[in-house]
């Protein structure tokens, strides 16, 4: 799970209970946890073992289907196997894919929605990653760019091309040579990570 999560609210009627996909698909860095392994403190299907112990991370954190009314039912991570969550400083939707179902983000009625997100993160700068254990995918509006394996150590980034060519995205380590050539300023709060 990100550092950066912002606090929201439960959607009414819509809860976590039953569901404990993100204890697999999230990564924990206080449990040293990392993404698409089942944390050692989850009950599946019932919840944490740890609950009142559990990390501030875990505390804080809401999935898109149960913090968004925007987002369908269809979006229930325990049916859909994935796990929507919107990281605000980055200006990214993230849809974490369980590696045991990881095409079902190209089903209907799910492209549709990650489409629709893509175009409106594009108009505002910002992004769409799928996330596939450690691999991952941008989703821009005319295309899908295959990111690969992505590292703690590196940054995922929105560049913008000359008028006419599309936005793009790509990986960079966090090395400062590299940091400059894209014009990155890691200190602007406003720039996506």
């Amino acid at each position: 799970m990100s550092d950066d999560i912002i606090n929201v609210s439960q959607v009414e009627g819509r809860t976590c209970r039953g569901c404990t996909l993100c204890c697999k698909l999230m990564q924990v860095p206080p449990l040293n946890k990392p993404k698409d392994q089942w944390c050692i403190h989850c009950e599946i299907g019932t919840g944490c073992r740890i609950y009142d112990e559990r990390p501030a991370v875990c505390k804080s954190f809401l999935c898109g289907y149960v913090s968004s009314a925007d987002i369908g039912p269809h979006w229930q991570p325990s049916n859909c196997k994935m796990v929507l969550f919107y990281e605000a400083q980055a200006r990214r939707a993230v849809i974490f894919v369980d590696s045991g179902r990881p095409g079902a983000w190209r089903s209907e009625p799910f492209y549709s929605d990650i489409q629709a997100w893509a175009r409106a993160a594009a108009a505002n700068k910002g992004q769409v990653i799928i996330w596939t254990g450690e691999t991952a995918i941008a989703i821009l509006p005319d295309r899908e760019v295959p990111l690969g394996p992505v590292r703690p150590d590196q940054l995922v980034i929105t560049v913008e091309n000359p008028p006419g060519r599309p936005v793009d995205v790509v990986v960079i380590d966090r090395d400062t040579r590299r940091i400059e050539k894209y014009g990155i300023d890691l200190d602007d709060d406003s720039f996506p990570r």
